[in-house]
Order: structure tokens, then C-alpha cells, then sequence
């Protein structure tokens, strides 16, 4: 059989908010995400789908960092509306790539790290078209609807412990 073909979609904004919902200063090492999502299926590639401001050095180097260890980074630059900053239009660019790699049979399981409702109809397409998904979430931070709609959910609370960042 086979060696089962795995990508993994990292809604960043979702994830950095649900780190802060699990645990204050808890902190993902996106490269330890990436290898416990995989595991024993082929990654075929991890995109990580964010927005960025172009003029946070730390922002950049982080999504240098990312790019030199094997991430498809697509980011969006943000947004001001009124005194703060918005990311506009990351949701549709990975729902989009999501859709047309399970279309070409790129893969055979998509890894949605994400726990937004807004996902939903995104993910049942994915199924319609025979490929299976995953839903990666802290439980804290995973809607309902997503969570039924899976095929599998995968609690990050579970890998914490081996995907979390100490800082010394």
C-alpha cells in the first residue's frame, strides 16, 4: 500500500489566538507542529497562511525562518481600519489552495490547523471530492460545526507538551 500523502494548512492568526485561549505565553515551534502532524505519512508540504507587517523586522525574519525550513509562507500584508491592523483575504487564499491541490489529487489528507467555523463549507468540499481532512485545534478554540465536520480531530492539547516553545 501506499505511503499516504499528507498537507498541512496553518491558519496563523487562528492559531496565535488560540495559543493565548490555551495558555499565556504559550508559544508553537511550527517545525515540531509540523513533523507531529505528519507522522507516518508523507508530507507532501506545510503552507503557513498569515499577514505580516512589512516594516516588523521580527515579522520578517520569522517568515524567513519558516520559509528556510521547508514552509510554503502566503502572507497578506495588513490592513489598517481605523487605529489597528486587519488581515484581509489569507482565509480565501488557503481555502483556495486547499481546494485546487485536493482537486489535482495532490494529496490525500489535508491537516486544517484551525478551529474557525468559517472553514466549514471548505472542508466539505474537501471530502466530496474523496479526500479525507483533519481538523488540528486546541480545544478550547475549535468551533463546534468544524470539529463535527472533520473526518478526524486532532486536540492540540494532547502534543502541547512536544510542540511548545520554552524560552530560556
Amino acid at each position: 500500500m501506499p505511503e499516504e500523502k499528507v498537507a498541512i494548512f496553518i491558519d496563523a492568526s487562528n492559531l496565535f489566538h488560540a495559543c493565548k485561549l490555551f495558555r499565556d505565553g504559550f508559544k508553537v515551534d511550527y517545525i515540531k507542529l509540523r513533523e507531529k502532524l505528519a507522522e507516518g505519512r508523507k508530507l507532501i508540504r506545510a503552507y503557513y497562511y498569515g499577514s505580516f507587517d512589512p516594516l516588523n523586522e521580527g515579522q520578517i525574519k520569522f517568515k524567513h525562518f519558516l520559509q528556510y525550513n521547508g514552509f510554503n509562507v502566503e502572507t497578506r500584508t495588513l490592513r489598517m481600519r481605523g487605529d489597528k491592523h486587519h488581515e484581509k483575504g489569507v482565509d480565501v487564499a488557503l481555502v483556495t489552495e486547499m481546494l485546487s491541490l485536493g482537486f489535482r489529487g495532490i494529496y490525500d489528507v489535508a491537516v486544517l490547523v484551525s478551529g474557525d467555523d468559517d472553514f466549514v463549507c471548505a472542508v466539505d468540499e474537501v471530502k466530496r471530492n474523496g479526500r479525507r481532512i483533519e481538523i488540528a485545534a486546541f480545544n478550547c478554540a475549535i468551533g463546534g460545526e468544524l470539529k463535527r465536520s472533520a473526518d478526524r480531530f486532532r486536540p492540540l492539547d494532547d502534543i502541547a507538551d512536544e510542540i511548545e516553545i520554552i524560552e530560556k
